[in-house]
């Protein structure tokens, strides 16, 4: 007996929501830079930006071929997709250190304690990442892990709105990114109940794991611990 599944249409609808709202957290300080009163960006920030667009464009394109049956196609575009999730994970890492050591940080932030927060998410993404390609043989273990990968990226897109909204109405910094992760996370639940009877395990402790990390890398940089080691990561880099 056939064990049911997720209609590829769903994973179409949500990586294509996913890439909307991470392109519209970008906009102003990436993609319509040119048109705001902002200072050029470095070539490794513009070089960030592309790898991160072309794994969100992949995720859409690689679901969209699942859901017409292209799978031919989706197995010989999945090397091309490895390959930039791979050097987005390497470069995100070391675009977040060498950031740091330039002093930037998000106004009202310390550069020493918010790497913690982009070193933290460039880590749940390579985790979701490898996962996916470790389980690319078991498929809905491999999308599940895929979808999660790309909800990971959430965190700094929606962290651009610090300025426009997020404290023009006093919520603090974590609240909004977590509610619009948590809104991401919960509609892949509802959609696994509805089809399934259950949450994949993939999807359930993943998101679980991914939402408890936003508050947590936040509060890590505070600690004690932390100062320390992110002194000796700027040392070694």
């Amino acid at each position: 007996m056939n064990t049911p599944t997720l209609r590829p249409h769903f994973h179409v609808l949500i990586a294509a929501t996913l890439s909307a709202a991470i392109i519209l957290g970008f906009a102003r300080t990436f993609y319509l830079r040119p048109w705001f009163d902002l200072p050029p960006l470095t070539r490794a920030a513009v070089v960030h930006g592309v790898l991160s667009t072309l794994w969100i464009l992949l995720h859409v394109t690689q679901a969209r071929l699942i859901a017409t049956h292209r799978i031919d196609w989706h197995r010989t575009l999945g090397v091309i997709t490895a390959i930039v999730g791979a050097i987005t994970f390497l470069q995100a890492g070391d675009f977040a250190i060498s950031a740091i050591e330039a002093g930037r940080a998000p106004p009202g932030r310390v550069p020493r304690e918010f790497l913690s927060v982009s070193l933290g998410t460039t880590f749940m993404f390579g985790l979701f990442l490898f996962a996916g390609l470790f389980m690319r043989r078991r498929r809905e273990w491999h999308k599940r892990f895929m979808l999660l990968a790309t909800i990971v990226l959430l965190l700094p897109a929606i962290g651009r709105f610090d300025g426009l909204l997020i404290q023009h109405f006093g919520f603090p910094r974590t609240v909004v990114p977590l509610l619009v992760s948590t809104a991401f996370v919960l509609w892949a639940w509802v959609h696994d109940l509805r089809r399934l009877g259950h949450v994949h395990p993939a999807l359930l402790y993943g998101g679980l794991l991914l939402l408890a990390a936003i508050p947590f890398r936040a509060w890590v940089g505070t600690t004690a611990i932390w100062q320390p080691f992110a002194e000796w990561v700027l040392r070694v880099h």
